[in-house]
């Protein structure tokens, strides 16, 4: 396959595809002669000045409230969410736009972006002094990025944008296996804040032919807003499904063997789970349904 680059002829400024090692050739629009070579060394070498601009462009926006934007989930306001996104985005944007025009012209760029994202991540742990991941304050990194980092990158919608928050959820993963992050994005986060869906559950139901409003989906609905939405930590870990349950429930719609997943989500999660609950044991079911999603996280977030 012969390699083509596209350039402006010197003379009478008209765009060219020219292949790649063509010497001399005479343009097609002003029948004058072009110094192939000579034009294509000029293109590349300001192509190099060009990315290394918008690389270090890219880098110098990003200020350091990008990183430390924390919430924390038992003050974390839904209603709200969509001006928090908008303001994160604000202060996040200019330097993914000079990312996206940089990858453009080398797509090493991503696995560089990727790593500079990662490393102030990891800068601001450590001056935090976070060690753990079973640190509190871990998880509200945790959570800040699944609200607002990976989303505002996806916002950009563009595949250099997809291939950075796929090049830094992998760096995270690789780093933290027992707390893995999935792809999130801005639409599938605030619609399950709006609907207040069981999406896990939800979709294993419906899997299995069961509909939306079955007698095992109104009861888990009833032990939500009834009993654990009343609990300490209750309204804290409604949140994090909300946040996290979309991203699981994607992953598993692109195996091939969905059926068979949902099937085994409910067999081994919750119908277990549902047992419990028409027993009166609200603790367990709780702490099953928990156990639950974290084995899902592991699972399917990575």
């Amino acid at each position: 396959v012969m390699n083509h680059i596209n350039v402006v002829c010197p003379h009478c400024k008209k765009e060219l595809q020219l292949p790649v090692d063509a010497e001399n050739i005479t343009c097609m629009y002003c029948a004058k002669p072009i110094d192939v070579k000579s034009l294509i060394d000029e293109k590349r070498k300001a192509d190099n000045e060009n990315y290394d601009r918008l690389l270090s462009e890219a880098e110098a926006l990003l200020n350091d409230e990008i990183f430390n934007y924390k919430i924390k989930l038992r003050n974390f306001k839904k209603d709200i969410y969509p001006k928090q996104f908008e303001y994160y985005l604000g202060i996040f944007s200019k330097s993914l736009k000079q990312y996206s025009l940089a990858a453009s012209i080398d797509n090493k760029a991503t696995e560089y972006f990727a790593g500079v994202l990662f490393d102030r991540f990891q800068n601001q742990l450590e001056n935090e002094g976070i060690k753990k991941e079973n640190d509190s304050r871990f998880f509200d990194y945790r959570y800040m990025i699944v609200l607002f980092t990976v989303p505002a990158i996806m916002e950009q919608k563009t595949p250099y944008a997809e291939a950075l928050a796929d090049s830094f959820l992998n760096k995270w993963n690789t780093k933290y296996p027992k707390s893995p992050l999935g792809k999130s994005n801005f639409e599938s986060i605030n619609s399950g804040f709006r609907k207040k869906s069981c999406f896990i559950t939800t979709a294993a139901c419906t899997s299995l032919g069961k509909g939306d409003n079955c007698e095992e989906l109104n009861a888990f609905r009833k032990f939500r807003d009834e009993w654990f939405s009343k609990t300490e930590y209750g309204k804290e870990k409604i949140t994090e499904y909300y946040i996290f349950a979309p991203i699981i429930v994607n992953a598993i719609e692109k195996s091939k063997n969905k059926s068979f997943v949902y099937s085994q989500i409910w067999e081994n999660q919750l119908l277990p789970c549902l047992k419990l609950l028409k027993a009166g044991k609200f603790k367990e079911c709780a702490e099953q349904y928990e156990n639950m999603i974290l084995s899902l996280e592991k699972k399917w977030l990575q």
